[in-house]
Order: structure tokens, then C-alpha cells, then sequence
């Protein structure tokens, strides 16, 4: 019989946030009072939590692991600031990113993405003692070699590979055949360190890509180089892309991810309860699961042939996706099923909670976990796109209400926009 996957069910994760948002429910009232709405609400406890999880899970299974928060993922400073205290490394994909994390005080980067140009690689050789470079293509190569040269140093780096289980993100790096030619040509280059491999995956709800990436790399390094060229590789980055656990979904009505699926059809169906249940739950592997899927396949695949090797991973929605929050007020109540709050989704950057992602809304004015009502919430931006969700989670609902939109930290501060109207204000829980 085919054994089930471990996953978080639904219930379980309802359970755990419900203990949550009982705690936070007075200390974003309070926040709300004291600095009015719209804001983000940045909790740093959560961050340093999630970071100790990763880290932990992976040291557990014994695996020499670094971790390079994904920056794109959440560039608030604050949270920059929090990463880097808790002595993680940051990784960036432009010189706008690098800013932001030579601000924030780390001394371990990553430098990733691709088409870089010569002011990346100026940025990156000024700061050669922190950064560690993933090159895309022989372009890119030279391009940093004589940046180096010219700088009189040495950069470390590495090459960004595609294998089979990367799929659609074949714009990125080189394949994997492509690896030993790649090599050759670095180790003629004195003004670099060639000294990893990258092989970046996302958007995983399990350990499996990463299990047959590793696998693959694996043969190939095993076929092509010998052990004391093998010797040289110092880290074998794994990318990002795991993601977590957090009670939210899909809307039944647009399992297709359209963009634009008849909402004059879809609002009556909604407003009178007719769909049942009202999302479908976002269910992942367990993170324990990950670690454990990955730590074998580096213990069976990979530490034979790089004994001295030390994973990479650049961890973004993992560490981010539950350290922000977003509160409104109801400005008007328009019907009983429908009211305007005070923020847009500039806030966000684009009509996430109107067409793809549910995510939870709550009254912290009239608390209540149990009772989700069919209630429209829009945003307070001139056009009908501006939507938050279509349930409230609440005892009842009036004008001067607080709305709480939480655990949102992931693609949703970083894509912010001055649309209309300002993008709002970041507060601190705990402070």
C-alpha cells in the first residue's frame, strides 16, 4: 500500500493560529491606536524562530549548513537587521539589494540572478571579502575575472546549474553538462576562486526536487571530475523555494489561477455562502520531513564525494511568510456583506486575495475565530481590483473596525507600490 505523505493538515494549523491571533489581537489594537492604519505590523520574534528551525532541522541531521536569506522576499531593513543578528547571510540579486544588506550588517552574501552587468560586478569586487558570486553564464565570467583583475583581487565564486527537476527556470544558469567546460575556463582565471555550485529550486512543497537534483549533480560530478578536483568545491548551494506550513489556500472557484474569472458570476455564489468548503487548504510536507528527505540524500549522494563540502540554502518565504502583518480600518460599511478599509493593495503590489490566495481576515473590534461570515473587504484605492477577501472572520462588523490581515510576510512588503496612495508605514512588535 502506498504510504500517505506527512503533511500539516488543515485543522491542525487552524488550531495553531487561532492560539496565535488571540495573542497578537491586543498588541495590534494597541499598535493601531498608536500609530493608526494602514501599516504593517513587523514581528521579529517570528524571523528569529523560523531561522532557528532551519538551522536547527539541518544541524540535527548533521548537515554543515549556511544560511543566505532571500531578500527578494521580504526587503524590510528591520528584518535585514534581525537576519543578520541572528548571524544568517543575506542573498541578493542586484546592487539595489546589495545596498540594503551591506545596511543591515551582514558579512556573508550571496550574489544570484541572472543577466548582470559590469556595475554588478564593480559592486561585488569592492565587497569581495563578503560576497560569494553564482555566475550564470561564460559572459558573466569574464566579466567578473577582469573586474577582479583590474581590482587587484580575488572573488569567490561559483556556477548557477539547471538539472532535470528544474523544469520552467531553464533561464537560469547553465545545464549541468556544461559544468566541466565552465571549470576549466574559471581555473585559467588566477583573479578567481571557483569553488561551488548553485542549483537553485522554488515553489517545492516537498524535499523531492531537491533529492533529485542532488542525485543528479551527484553523477555527474562523480563521471566527470576526479577527487582532487572534486576537493576544490567548498559549498553546494541549494537555492530556496520550500514552502511552509500557514493556513491559507486557493479559492474553489479559480483553481485555474485565472486573472480574471467572472466575479459577477463568482460574488452571489460567495455572499450567499455557496461555496462549501470556502477554500482549498495550502498543505506542505512537514518541515522536519525537508530536512530529513535532504540530509540523506547529502549524506548518500553528496558527502562521499565532497567530504568537505557545506551546503548552501537561501530560505525566503520559509523565514519571512509569518513575521508580517497588515491592519486596516473600516472606513465605510457599504451593506451588510460588504465594507472599504483604509489600505490598498499597493500594499501588496497586485490583486493577490482577489483572484489567487485566500488568506484569513479577522475583526480584532468584534473578535471571533469560530465565526467567518461572507463579507467583501475592499481596499481604499480607485479601482474595483482592490479587494482583500470575500469572509471576515467575526462576531459582527462595523464602521471604526480593525481588520487584521496576518501572517502575509512573504512577496507582499517587497512588492509594494506608490499607486495612488503611499505605501504605509512599518511597526515593531515587541518594542
Amino acid at each position: 500500500m502506498k504510504k500517505p505523505k506527512a503533511h500539516t493538515p488543515a485543522t491542525e494549523m487552524r488550531g495553531r493560529l487561532c492560539r496565535n491571533i488571540e495573542t497578537l489581537r491586543p498588541k495590534l489594537m494597541e499598535l493601531a491606536a498608536a500609530h493608526g492604519t494602514p501599516l504593517y505590523v513587523y514581528e521579529p520574534e517570528r524571523v528569529r524562530q523560523n531561522l532557528r528551525t532551519f538551522r536547527d532541522g539541518f544541524a540535527h541531521e548533521n548537515v554543515p549548513m549556511s544560511i543566505f536569506y532571500a531578500v527578494k522576499s521580504n526587503s524590510y531593513p528591520g528584518l535585514l537587521r534581525t537576519v543578520a543578528e541572528e548571524a544568517a547571510g543575506l542573498d541578493v540579486s542586484s546592487t539595489r539589494e546589495l545596498a540594503l544588506a551591506l545596511d543591515a550588517g551582514t558579512e556573508q552574501i550571496v550574489y544570484t540572478g541572472p543577466a548582470k552587468r559590469e556595475t554588478d560586478f564593480a559592486a561585488i569586487v569592492a565587497n569581495a571579502d563578503r560576497i560569494t558570486v553564482h555566475l550564470e553564464s561564460a559572459r558573466e565570467l569574464q566579466l567578473l575575472a577582469g573586474a577582479a583583475t583590474q581590482a587587484g583581487k580575488t572573488v569567490r565564486c561559483g556556477l548557477r546549474v539547471a538539472t532535470s527537476a528544474h523544469k520552467s527556470w531553464a533561464k537560469f544558469g547553465q545545464p549541468l553538462r556544461e559544468l566541466r567546460a565552465f571549470y576549466d575556463e574559471a581555473a585559467s582565471l588566477p583573479s578567481l576562486r571557483f569553488c561551488g555550485i548553485h542549483c537553485h529550486l522554488s515553489w517545492n512543497d516537498t524535499p523531492k526536487p531537491y533529492v533529485q537534483a542532488l542525485a543528479e549533480i551527484a553523477a555527474y560530478l562523480k563521471a566527470t571530475f576526479s577527487a582532487s578536483e572534486r576537493g576544490s568545491f567548498a559549498f553546494l548551494d541549494i537555492g530556496g523555494g520550500f514552502i511552509p506550513s500557514a493556513w491559507q489556500g486557493d479559492y474553489p472557484w479559480n483553481k485555474d489561477g485565472l486573472s480574471n474569472p467572472s466575479l459577477e458570476d463568482v460574488l452571489p455564489i460567495v455572499l450567499k455562502d455557496g461555496y462549501q468548503p470556502r477554500f482549498e487548504s495550502m498543505e506542505t510536507c512537514r518541515p522536519e520531513e525537508f530536512f530529513r528527505e535532504i540530509a540523506r540524500s547529502y549524506h548518500e549522494t553528496i558527502k562521499p564525494l565532497l567530504p568537505a563540502v557545506r551546503l548552501f540554502a537561501e530560505p525566503g518565504r520559509f523565514i519571512c511568510h509569518d513575521a508580517m502583518h497588515m491592519i486596516f480600518t473600516i472606513i465605510d460599511k457599504k451593506t451588510d456583506q460588504m465594507g472599504i478599509v483604509d489600505g490598498g493593495n499597493n500594499m501588496i503590489g497586485w490583486e493577490k486575495y482577489q483572484y489567487f490566495a485566500y488568506a484569513p481576515l479577522f475583526d480584532l473590534t468584534h473578535f471571533s475565530f469560530e465565526r467567518e461570515i461572507p463579507f467583501v473587504t475592499y481596499g481604499s484605492l480607485c479601482t474595483p481590483n482592490d479587494l482583500w477577501g470575500y469572509y471576515l472572520h467575526c462576531s459582527s462588523v462595523e464602521e471604526g473596525d480593525v481588520i487584521a490581515l496576518p501572517w502575509q510576510g512573504a512577496y507582499t512588503y517587497t512588492l509594494a507600490q506608490e499607486f495612488i496612495k503611499p505605501i504605509p508605514p512599518v511597526a515593531h512588535l515587541g518594542r
